[in-house]
C-alpha cells in the first residue's frame, strides 16, 4: 500500500520509506512529513527561517492477543488535527521465541506461535491502513514506527518511547488497562483516554476535575495546550465531605483568567454517585469536551486513580479523560 501525498505551495511533503518487519503500509514503515515555514525578521530587519514548533503526541498500539480499536486510531488523528500536532504511532510486531528441537508438544507451541504472530500481522495491517487513510484526510504529519519485541517486552518499549512525546493517547477499556497502568505510572508523561469504540469531537471547552493536589498540578502542565485554546474552563468541586480548599480553587482560577481565559467555578455534590461519575456527569451536562485529572489526590479525586472504581468507570467513559501521575 502507497500512501502519496502532494505539496501544497507552502508546505513540503517528505515520503521516506524504512524498511521494517511487513506490518505497516504494506511491506514498509512509511513516514510522511508536512512542516511549514514562515518568515521572521530579526531586530535588525534580516529575515529569519523558522518552523512552527509542534506539539509531539504518541499514539501506543497493540496488536496481540488483541488489537487496539480502530475508533482510537481516529480519535488521535482528529485530537492531533485539532491541536496542530504531529502524530507518531508505535505498531509493535509479536516475535514468538524458538522453543527447540521437534516433538509433539513442541509442535503445538510452534503452532499456536504462528498463529500468535500472524495474528498480530494482520492487525498490523488493519490499523496501518486506517491509520494512513485517516491521517491522509486530515492532512496531519503522522508516523508510524513498527517494532518487534516478545509480548513481555511489548509494553516495556512503549512505555520507553513514550517519554519522548509530549503525550500519549489510548483508549479506556478493560483490554488496555495493563498498558494504560505501565504508561500512566511508569512514562512520566500525561494520557489522553478515550472511550472504547467511539468517535469525540474537538475539544473546545475542558473540565478540571479540582482537588488542589500535587498530581493534579502535573496533569495542569501536560493540558496546558488544550487549556490556552479552550473557550472556556470549568472547574469542578465534588465537596461532599468538606475537604475542599477553596482559597486554592479561587487562586488558580485567578491565574487562568489573567492568562486571558475564561474560566467558571461549578461546586457541586455527589448525590450517592461516586466521585469519579459525578464529575464526568456533571462535565458532560456542561458541554465539555475533556476532563483533566490528577491520577491520585488527597482528596477523593483520587477514584480517578486506576482502583477497582476507575476501572468500571473507565469502561463506561463517555468523554476524553487526561490524566498525570
Amino acid at each position: 500500500m502507497t500512501c502519496n501525498r502532494a505539496t501544497d505551495g507552502i508546505g513540503i511533503v517528505i515520503l521516506t520509506i524504512m524498511k521494517s518487519i511487513g506490518a505497516v503500509c504494506g511491506p514498509d514503515t512509511l513516514i510522511f512529513i508536512k512542516a511549514k515555514a514562515r518568515r521572521r525578521r530579526d531586530h535588525y530587519g534580516r529575515p529569519l527561517e523558522e518552523t512552527d514548533m509542534k506539539p509531539q503526541f504518541h499514539l501506543p498500539l497493540i496488536t496481540y492477543p488483541t488489537a487496539s480499536s480502530l475508533s482510537v486510531v481516529q480519535n488521535a488523528i482528529d485530537l492531533a488535527r485539532h491541536q496542530k500536532a504531529d502524530l507518531i504511532a508505535s505498531l509493535p510486531q509479536i516475535k514468538m521465541p524458538l522453543v527447540g528441537q521437534s516433538s509433539p508438544w513442541v509442535d503445538d507451541i510452534e503452532r499456536l506461535g504462528s498463529e500468535a504472530k500472524r495474528f498480530s500481522r494482520d492487525s498490523g495491517v488493519t490499523l496501518s491502513e486506517a491509520f494512513c487513510d485517516h491521517a491522509h484526510s486530515a492532512g496531519i504529519r503522522a508516523v508510524i514506527q513498527a517494532f518487534e519485541a516478545s509480548e513481555p517486552q511489548i509494553r516495556e518499549t512503549l512505555v520507553e518511547i513514550s517519554r519522548a512525546y509530549d503525550l500519549s493517547i489510548i483508549e479506556a477499556s478493560e483490554t488496555m488497562m495493563p498498558l494504560l497502568e505501565k504508561l500512566l505510572f511508569e512514562s512520566g508523561r500525561p494520557l489522553v483516554l478515550f472511550p472504547a469504540n467511539h468517535v469525540c469531537g474537538r475539544i473546545d471547552t475542558v473540565a478540571i476535575a479540582w482537588d488542589g493536589s500535587a498530581p493534579l498540578s502535573t496533569a495542569l502542565t501536560g493540558a496546558r495546550l488544550f487549556l490556552e485554546g479552550a473557550s472556556k474552563i470549568i472547574l469542578i468541586s465534588i465537596t461532599d465531605d468538606g475537604s475542599m480548599n477553596e482559597r486554592s480553587r479561587a487562586r488558580y482560577a485567578e491565574v487562568l483568567r489573567n492568562s486571558g481565559l475564561d474560566v467558571e467555578i461549578i461546586v457541586a455534590g455527589a448525590n450517592g454517585e461516586e466521585v469519579a461519575v459525578a464529575i464526568q456527569s456533571t462535565a458532560r451536562a456542561l458541554h465539555a469536551d475533556l476532563i483533566v485529572a490528577g491520577a491520585y489526590g488527597h482528596s477523593r479525586i483520587r477514584e480517578f486513580a486506576l482502583g477497582g472504581v476507575t476501572r468500571s468507570l473507565l469502561v463506561d467513559l463517555e468523554m476524553p479523560v487526561l490524566v498525570a501521575h
